[in-house]
């Protein structure tokens, strides 16, 4: 069956030509195709006519790659990176609401406003650009237990700074200054550093999948 074998390389083109290549093996997807077609020959249909019928029954190119696509960007939401996320937006969120806080008050001046601001600039280099100097870690495990371990340290240093450290900034003792400015940055500047733990999970992952032909599965 020539016309028919050809008909299948042109399709196995179509594929190619859309990007099919993972998840599933193009070879995988025509061993479908070819199984389909030897169900709709049983039943009755014409070589051609079964051709056709499977094609539509798998799937046209633009419509697998769609799916294919939301497949994968549900496999790079990998353990390290969902934690890294995670512990990079809670941190983000306290350093936003205490920079709106040292930005707004009246208090604190302006060295007081740049240093926080600056602290809020180095949680966000830090997620833009990190991945650039953290090494490709091919191992899933590693980089999982890597970056659970930055996301509990992160989770220490914010129940250190509210237990320890938060008290003894509230409560100054008789004689002492504490001004509202330098409180606001100690606390911006540890969020920042929980954020940056956060990125450490993250570009952990970012900088291996940028590779995925030496990613292990």
């Amino acid at each position: 069956m020539p016309d028919l074998e050809e008909q299948i390389a042109a399709w196995r083109r179509q594929m190619l030509a859309a990007g099919i290549k993972t998840p599933v093996p193009l070879d995988e997807l025509e061993s479908h195709l070819r199984d389909e077609m030897e169900q709709q020959v049983r039943s009755g249909l014409s070589a051609p006519e079964a051709f056709e019928t499977a094609v539509q029954r798998i799937g046209h190119a633009n419509a697998l790659k769609t799916e294919f696509k939301k497949v994968t960007n549900v496999k790079t939401l990998r353990p390290g990176k969902l934690l890294g996320i995670a512990c990079g937006v809670i941190a983000c969120s306290f350093s936003l609401m205490i920079l709106r806080t040292l930005v707004t008050a009246h208090e604190p001046s302006l060295a007081a406003r740049m240093l926080g601001l600056a602290a809020v600039a180095t949680a966000i280099l830090s997620w833009r650009y990190n991945h650039k100097f953290l090494p490709v870690i091919l191992n899933q495990r590693t980089r999982t237990g890597i970056g659970l371990a930055c996301c509990l340290l992160a989770s220490a240093w914010m129940a250190l700074l509210i237990q320890f450290i938060l008290p003894n900034l509230v409560v100054v003792p008789a004689g002492s200054e504490m001004s509202v400015g330098r409180v606001l940055n100690v606390l911006l500047w540890a969020m920042t550093f929980a954020a940056v733990l956060g990125s450490i999970a993250y570009g952990l992952e970012k900088v291996t999948h940028k590779q995925p032909q030496l990613v292990d599965s």
